[in-house]
């Protein structure tokens, strides 16, 4: 009788060693993207936004001419989102996002380097409601 207690006690605390509380666990995620939009450009562009925060839709629509992109931009509400975007010639885009404290906001974008013809774009649409300033643009 006493092995079974101490085999379940062991039990219960390696479970919950395993487990952690879900404070710690969220405390270090890094912020995630709400949507991201990816593709690559008209042939006729030779370079777009190396990176930008897009804080309205004006710009938006703006930089999605600039371009060449023919297809409706993805739906964004300004009001409760902003985007960063950003263009490589590598295979493609991701992005990492950092919270730098302070309701900062870092968002960098990481291309591969393997060079190849063509423009590619991503857009990164991050809560306008959460952050203060992203990269360097104060909302």
């Amino acid at each position: 009788m006493r092995v079974l207690f101490f085999l379940l006690i062991g039990f219960l605390v390696v479970s919950r060693a395993e487990v952690g509380s879900p404070i710690e666990m969220k405390k270090d995620e890094s912020p995630k993207p709400l949507r991201e939009f990816f593709g690559e450009v008209a042939a006729k562009v030779e370079k777009g936004p190396a990176r930008e925060v897009i804080l309205n839709g004006v710009d938006y629509e703006e930089t999605w001419r600039e371009l060449g992109l023919t297809q409706e931009p993805g739906v964004v509400d300004f009001a409760k989102e902003v985007v960063v975007v950003s263009t490589t010639r590598g295979s493609r885009i991701t992005f990492r996002l950092r919270d730098e404290g302070e309701g900062r906001l870092q968002v960098m974008s990481i291309s591969t380097k393997d060079i190849r013809p063509g423009l590619r774009f991503a857009f990164c649409v991050v809560s306008r409601s959460v952050w203060k300033q992203i990269n360097d643009s104060k909302m």
